[in-house]
């Protein structure tokens, strides 16, 4: 059974309209799928899929019932395995030639199969029933540089996928129309990613918003910050919650891909919620932009001209634009992805500024050169003098496995930048997640950081 949940994501990276719901197509004719038959060598274990397969004939009848079924009970479908692991199955219904499905527990671009002689698309996935994550779909890929002549090319190792084909999901990507549960509403127009997303039975618990349908979204003032070191400007919102002791110091944390988590994820309602609940002392945040998609890994990368920036230019900003001091020993420095290596390379750079750091899913296979061992990062700590003891929780997930099978993954990196801090005298706390490269369990890890840090 799916847990019915709400909260809101992606990994950071590129941005778009967010896709439409689409009206479900009738059944077509058997003959318009054939395009898809080599696909179909895939054989579902999926008990519910098995059981359609051997009715005979498949009309369509019994079909169109499945699919009334499916309407009602929703997407994806996850069948118990054992007491730990479920079987979690994604469909489409009705594509022409092929499926991808877009994040899912591998975070990649996977391939789904027709069932024979039905409009029934699917792609099965056995994970531990911890899972917590985010998908979308992209339907009847267009063909380029010749990649999709062959037939369900995913299914020829001889093959190679340019970056050109990859990419042009975007130009198909659609939302699950089984799957309600979505980071914006199918009428955003913010250009922020939206997703699909779904929870396992045993998923780990937080602070969601859209619990409290009836608890205000608390003010969230937004400013231009230009600078004069990187010539550009970009967005900064400031967030604050309530104080009832007026002696108390407030906690400072800062975001890297503010947007996603000021306004996707809705981390300041979060945040106000975890304050009044009495779980967290009073905190701001501050969450910063990058200027836009194409400067993101620019800036994010370790590089002298943003780390000036960050310096010379941002910190100075915020402690002018914070309604309350900044106590710089509860100072948070937080970002995932390349925020999460940034985030990390930074809070080394200014100890005197940043007492604690928090590396969702850091991108720490980052090599400044390719002699760069065991990862830059490690790299970066080793060779660092001593500095003052910071505080560190640093995450990663389980389906962060590098795809070059050459270690340097988050998943394979992160315990290792982690016991490089402990060496150094840094206080450290590592844990791994069930899913993929997701803010889906960002929002989750995010929350348990600060409870982690600065519980009540």
């Amino acid at each position: 059974m799916l847990k019915k949940i709400s909260f809101a994501l992606f990994s950071s990276g590129f941005a778009f309209s967010a896709p439409q719901l689409l009206a479900q197509p009738a059944p077509a004719a058997a003959e318009q799928y054939a395009y898809a038959a080599p696909c179909e060598s895939v054989q579902p274990e999926s008990r519910r899929l098995k059981l359609l397969q051997a009715k005979p004939k498949q009309s369509a009848k019994i079909i169109e019932q499945f699919w009334q079924d499916i309407a009602q009970q929703g997407t994806p479908l996850a069948e118990k395995i054992d007491a730990q692991n479920s079987r979690i199955i994604f469909l489409w219904r009705g594509a022409m030639h092929n499926v991808r499905l877009i994040g899912g527990p591998s975070n990649d671009h996977e391939w789904l199969t027709r069932l024979p002689n039905t409009d029934i698309w699917f792609k099965e996935a056995i994970v531990d029933s911890r899972f917590i994550g985010s998908y979308s779909f992209a339907v009847d890929l267009p063909n380029v540089e010749g990649y999709l002549s062959h037939y369900c090319p995913h299914l020829n190792p001889e093959l190679k996928e340019s970056r050109a084909q990859r990419r042009a999901v975007l130009q198909v990507q659609k939302l699950d129309p089984f799957n309600p549960q979505t980071y914006l509403p199918l009428s955003d127009a913010s250009g922020l990613r939206n997703e699909n997303y779904t929870a396992l039975d045993n998923a780990p618990a937080f602070a969601n918003p859209k619990d409290f349908p009836g608890l205000a979204s608390p003010e969230v003032k937004s400013y231009t910050l230009n600078s004069k070191l990187l010539h550009n400007q970009r967005t900064v919102q400031i967030y604050q919650s309530k104080r009832t002791n007026p002696k108390q110091d407030y906690v400072t944390a800062i975001f890297f891909d503010g947007r996603q988590y000021a306004d996707l994820l809705q981390v300041p309602k979060a945040l106000d919620i975890l304050v009044s609940q009495g779980k967290l002392p009073p905190i701001q945040a501050v969450f910063v932009s990058a200027p836009d998609d194409a400067q993101r890994p620019k800036e994010l990368t370790p590089n002298a001209e943003f780390t000036a920036f960050f310096g010379q230019e941002l910190l100075p900003w915020i402690d002018r634009h914070l309604p309350a001091e900044r106590n710089k020993r509860k100072t948070v420095l937080l970002g995932s992805s390349l925020g999460g290596l940034s985030s990390a390379y930074l809070a080394l750079k200014y100890p005197q500024e940043i007492s604690h750091a928090v590396p969702l899913s850091g991108s720490f296979w980052w090599q400044a050169q390719e002699t760069d061992l065991p990862n830059g990062m490690s790299k970066i700590i080793r060779a660092q003098p001593h500095q003052p003891k910071q505080h560190w929780f640093i995450s990663a997930n389980s389906y962060e496995s590098s795809r070059n099978n050459n270690g340097l993954s988050i998943l394979e990196t992160s315990p290792a930048v982690a016991a490089d801090l402990r060496a150094k005298g840094h206080d450290v706390a590592y844990k791994s997640y069930i899913g993929g490269h997701s803010y889906a369990i960002w929002q989750v890890t995010l929350q348990e950081a600060l409870l982690h840090f600065f519980a009540e």
